[in-house]
């Protein structure tokens, strides 16, 4: 059987939400239906790529801006010489890059938005609407769109970028996991949260809620895992709020799971989150998870019962939900036990794989 030559496209370089996601395709779809080639920046995302056991061609290409064209030029030129069947581009910066360096090739493109929902906003209204021009644009050189949340999809229909029939919501997934975590276990508790930092993914709330949580809880420990452009803002804050004993900010941490496995409550505060990998990788080992009622997260996480949602940038509404879990031993340890059941049900990776093969399948397909 001849194989369906898949390019995949990201510019995200590290190993953030988009590119975790990526890996998982790599390592699981079929080597005997598909044959796999990425196109990503230099970085630690490359670096893995190199280590798969899988046969996976790999180019790396700096990816500087969302246009950037010595980048749009040498992705045109790996089309142009790989020749592959289909074109999966992961993320606004490779969603921009990779579909002007298509145009005109004929190949299908397949794009996923990781990132864009109704609640994430650019600082700069001009820079906003540019964006929102910018995908609508976009969206007319693409065959389909992979939305990871209904929100997302929401996101694209409700604003004219694609319409409803070109959009499939297809969830990220983990492989659900034998070993739970002893949910707070030990005097000494670890509250943890993972992702990006920036503006968007709301640390700085968990950080002004955590003075709430010491006065009950003293031996409370915070650990956000991650790196970004807003690191200096969030250690300014640390200092003035006199917590640099109690809050540690880790940097990035390639075993990230391992990492999960010593929080006894997974936190995520985002102003905006198109879904949120992280979260299920929490709820999958067991995690009580407290996380803001936003974007995808009500899909993911079901209020009261696999964890406490809570408005975004309210640090009083973050402390008071954890200080809950932390006084109810027996509700933190049921909505951790609820929350992996729902990882099986709703986020099994193999479901994830099957969708994704029979769409690449069909769209190829299609335009045979």
């Amino acid at each position: 059987m001849k194989k369906i030559k898949i390019l995949e496209i990201i510019g995200d370089a590290t190993l953030a939400g988009a590119p975790r996601h990526l890996l998982s395709l790599l390592e699981n779809l079929d080597s005997k239906k598909f044959s796999l080639l990425v196109i990503c920046p230099p970085g630690p995302l490359a670096g893995e790529v190199k280590t798969l056991k899988k046969n996976i061609g790999l180019e790396i290409v700096p990816m500087n801006s969302k246009l950037d064209f010595k980048a749009i030029s040498e992705i045109r030129a790996n089309i142009k010489h790989i020749k592959p069947e289909l074109i999966h581009v992961h993320g606004t910066r490779a969603g921009s890059l990779g579909r002007l360096a298509a145009i005109g090739i004929r190949t299908p493109v397949i794009y996923t938005e990781h990132l864009w929902t109704k609640n994430y906003k650019l600082p700069s209204r001009l820079a906003h609407r540019i964006q929102m021009i910018g995908l609508w644009f976009l969206d007319m050189f693409t065959t389909i769109n992979i939305a990871v949340s209904q929100s997302v999809k929401d996101f694209l229909v409700d604003n004219q970028i694609s319409r409803d029939s070109k959009v499939v919501v297809i969830y990220n997934a983990v492989t659900p996991v034998k070993k739970k975590n002893q949910i707070l276990a030990k005097k000494e508790i670890t509250i943890g949260s993972v992702g990006t930092l920036n503006v968007q993914k709301g640390m700085q709330y968990l950080i002004e809620a955590f003075p709430k949580i010491l006065k009950e809880f003293p031996l409370a420990h915070l650990e956000i895992v991650g790196e970004g452009p807003y690191r200096k803002n969030l250690e300014k804050l640390i200092r003035k709020m006199k917590l640099k004993k109690s809050v540690e900010l880790t940097g990035f941490i390639k075993e990230i799971i391992e990492k999960m496995e010593e929080f006894d409550i997974y936190v995520q505060p985002s102003l905006s989150e198109s879904f949120g990998l992280a979260i299920i990788e929490a709820m999958n080992l067991g995690i009580p998870v407290v996380a803001t009622n936003t974007g995808g997260i009500p899909e993911v996480v079901t209020a009261g019962k696999s964890g406490i949602l809570v408005e975004p940038a309210k640090p009083e509404a973050l402390s008071s939900a954890i200080l809950q879990l932390l006084r109810d031993h027996k509700k933190a340890k049921e909505m951790g036990k609820i929350g992996a059941e729902d990882v099986k049900i709703k986020f099994d990776l193999e479901e994830m794989i099957n969708e994704t093969e029979k769409l690449y399948e069909k769209v190829v397909k299609k335009s045979a």
